[in-house]
C-alpha cells in the first residue's frame, strides 16, 4: 500500500504543475509499478488489454456523429425549432439555448462539442439582444452538461464497460436526470428573468414558417430515435448504433443537408480520429492506474474503512458525492469515471445499491464538473467564446451548478430517478 499512496501523491503533485492528464496518470502509474518490481511489459501488456472491449468501439462512431452534425450546421435548425417550441416568453433565449442543447445532447453525446456548436450561435445572438456576457456564456456552460447524460453517452458507455452495467439501461437512466437538469435550469432562468427584466422575442412565427422549421430539423431529430429505438427494441447492440449514428449523420450532411461536402466529410473523419485517439490514451492511462489500485485491494481496504466510520449510509453517499464533486472540479468526467469505478463499486456492494444507480450518480456528480470552475472545459470554452473573464461567468454558473447538484442529490438518494425507465424495458 506504500508504493499506491505513493503513486495518488505523485499524481497529484503532477496535475498541481499542470502536467497533461493521461501523463500525469502514466508516470504516477510507473511509481508503483517500479516500487513493486513488476516488468515494464506488463504495463504494455495492460494498456493494449484495455481495448480488448467490443462496447468501446462505440466511441469513435458516436464521436465522428457528433463532429458531422456540428460541422454541417445542424446546430442552427435545431435552435430554430428549440425557438418555435420557447415561444415568446421573458429570457426566450435563455431557454432556446437549454431546449436546444437538449436536443444536441441527444444527438453528439458530448459536452464541449454543444457549448462550441450552440453557443458560437447563440452567444453573439443574447449579447446583440442585450443578455450580460458572463449569463450568455454561463447558461450556454450549465446546458453543455446535458450532453453527456441524455442518451447516447460517452461516459456512460465507459462506466457500463468497467462495471458490467447494460449500456442500454445507462442510456434510459439518463432519460430522468437529463431531463431533471434541463427543467431546473429553466427555473434558474425564470428567476433570473424576473430579476434583472430579460428581454424577449416579440415577432411571431407564421405556421407556414413552424412547418418549415420542423420539416428542415425532423432528419436531425429522429437520430436519437434511429438510436435509442434500435437498442431498446434489440435491433443493434450500442456499438452497432453508433456505427448506424455515424452513417445517418454521414448520409443526411452530404447529401439531403447538402452542408458538408465529400471533401470536408474526409477532414472531419481526420478530426474525429484525432480526437478518439486523445480520449483513447486517456481511457488508456486511467485503467492502468485503477488497475494498479484493483491489484493491491486499495478499493476493498477503502470501502471497509468507509464503512466502519459510519453506520449512516446517507452520509457516506453525503460524502462519496463531496469527492467526487472535488474530483470533478480538476478532472475531465471520462478518466475520472475510469478511476472511481473501481475504487467505490465495492463499497456500492457492500451498501446494496444498485450499480446502474451508483453509476448515474457518479456520472451526473463528475459532468458537473465539466461546466466548474477553476479547470471546467465547457466554463472556459463559453467564457472565450463570450469574451467574458472566466471569474465573472463562473459567478454567473453557481446558480446552474445548484440545479445539477439537486438532480445529482436526487438521483443518489431517490433509486427511480435513475432505475424507473431502465425497469419498464426489463
Amino acid at each position: 500500500m506504500l508504493y499506491i499512496i505513493l503513486m495518488i501523491i505523485c499524481f497529484f503533485i503532477l496535475m498541481a504543475i499542470r502536467i497533461p492528464i493521461p501523463f500525469a496518470l502514466l508516470a504516477s502509474t510507473l511509481v508503483y509499478y517500479l516500487g513493486v518490481d513488476l516488468p515494464l511489459n506488463v504495463v504494455i501488456v495492460r494498456l493494449l488489454r484495455t481495448f480488448d472491449s467490443f462496447v468501446l468501439l462505440a466511441i469513435p462512431f458516436f464521436v465522428l456523429a457528433g463532429r458531422i452534425m456540428a460541422e454541417a450546421g445542424i446546430s442552427d435548425r435545431l435552435i430554430r425549432v428549440a425557438d418555435l417550441l420557447v415561444g415568446r416568453v421573458k429570457g426566450n433565449l435563455a431557454y432556446v439555448n437549454i431546449v436546444a442543447s437538449m436536443f444536441f445532447g441527444g444527438i453528439t453525446g458530448t459536452a464541449i462539442s454543444e457549448t462550441t456548436a450552440i453557443g458560437s450561435i447563440l452567444i453573439p445572438s443574447m449579447v446583440n439582444k442585450g443578455y450580460s456576457r458572463q449569463f450568455s456564456a454561463a447558461v450556454t456552460a450549465a446546458a453543455s452538461t446535458m450532453g453527456p447524460v441524455i442518451p447516447p453517452s460517452l461516459v456512460f458507455i465507459i462506466f457500463g464497460s468497467i462495471a458490467q452495467v447494460s449500456i442500454r439501461d445507462m442510456f434510459l437512466g439518463g432519460v430522468i436526470p437529463g431531463v431533471l437538469i434541463g427543467i431546473l435550469q429553466m427555473v434558474v432562468v425564470k428567476i433570473h428573468g424576473i430579476k434583472h427584466d430579460l428581454p424577449q422575442r416579440t415577432e411571431r412565427i407564421s405556421r407556414k414558417e413552424a412547418v418549415v422549421i420542423i420539416r428542415e430539423a425532423s432528419l436531425a431529430l429522429m437520430l436519437p430515435l434511429v438510436v435509442l429505438g434500435g437498442i431498446l427494441f434489440g435491433i443493434v447492440s450500442p456499438t452497432e448504433a453508433a456505427v448506424v449514428a455515424a452513417f445517418y449523420a454521414a448520409i443526411i450532411a452530404v447529401f439531403v443537408y447538402r452542408s458538408l461536402s465529400l471533401t470536408r466529410l474526409l477532414v472531419v473523419i481526420k478530426d474525429s480520429a484525432v480526437e478518439t485517439g486523445s480520449v483513447s490514451i486517456i481511457i488508456a492511462a486511467a485503467a492502468l492506474f485503477g488497475w494498479a489500485l484493483s491489484n493491491e485491494q486499495a478499493p476493498k481496504v477503502f470501502a471497509e474503512m468507509l464503512m466502519h466510520s459510519t453506520a449512516s449510509k446517507w452520509v457516506i453517499l453525503l460524502a462519496i458525492n463531496c469527492m467526487l464533486f472535488v474530483l470533478g472540479m480538476f478532472m475531465d468526467a471520462i478518466p475520472a469515471i475510469m478511476i472511481v469505478t473501481p475504487v467505490f463499486m465495492p463499497l456500492f456492494e457492500m451498501m446494496h445499491i444498485d450499480p446502474l444507480q451508483a453509476g448515474m450518480f457518479m456520472s451526473l456528480n463528475l459532468i458537473t464538473g465539466l461546466a466548474t470552475p477553476p479547470v471546467g472545459c465547457c466554463l472556459f470554452a463559453a467564457s472565450v467564446i463570450a469574451g467574458s473573464p472566466m471569474e465573472s461567468v463562473s459567478k454567473a454558473i453557481l446558480p446552474f451548478l445548484a440545479a445539477n447538484v439537486m438532480v445529482v442529490l436526487l438521483a443518489t438518494y431517490v433509486p427511480a430517478v435513475s432505475l424507473f425507465i431502465p425497469s419498464l424495458f426489463n
